[in-house]
C-alpha cells in the first residue's frame, strides 16, 4: 500500500513538474536566446548589411564571441517578424 502511494506522489510530481515548471523554464529560454540575439544584433549588425558607426571599436569584442557569431547569423536571418514572434509568445492576436 504505501508503495503505491509512493508511486502515485511521484508521478503527481512529475505531471505538475511537466505542466507548470518545463513551460517556464521553455520560455525564459526562449527569451534569453531572443535577448542575445538582439544584444548580437546591435554589436554586430554590420555584417548582416546594418549600417554602425561604431562599429571599429565593437570588433574589440569580437574575440569573446566569435564561438557564437555562426550559430548567431543563422538564427537571426531565419528571424522574419521579431514583433509577431513576440507577439505569439505571449498570445497577442
Amino acid at each position: 500500500m504505501i508503495d503505491r502511494i509512493k508511486k502515485i506522489l511521484y508521478y503527481a510530481k512529475l505531471f505538475l513538474f511537466g505542466t507548470f515548471l518545463d513551460k517556464r523554464s521553455a520560455v525564459v529560454r526562449k527569451e534569453a536566446f531572443d535577448e542575445n540575439d538582439d544584444l548580437m544584433l546591435l554589436l554586430f549588425g554590420d555584417y548582416l548589411g546594418i549600417p554602425n558607426p561604431i562599429s571599429y571599436y565593437m570588433l574589440e569584442l569580437l574575440p569573446y564571441v566569435a564561438s557564437d557569431m555562426d550559430a548567431w547569423e543563422r538564427r537571426i536571418q531565419n528571424r522574419k517578424m521579431i514583433l509577431a514572434e513576440k507577439a505569439a509568445q505571449f498570445d497577442f492576436d
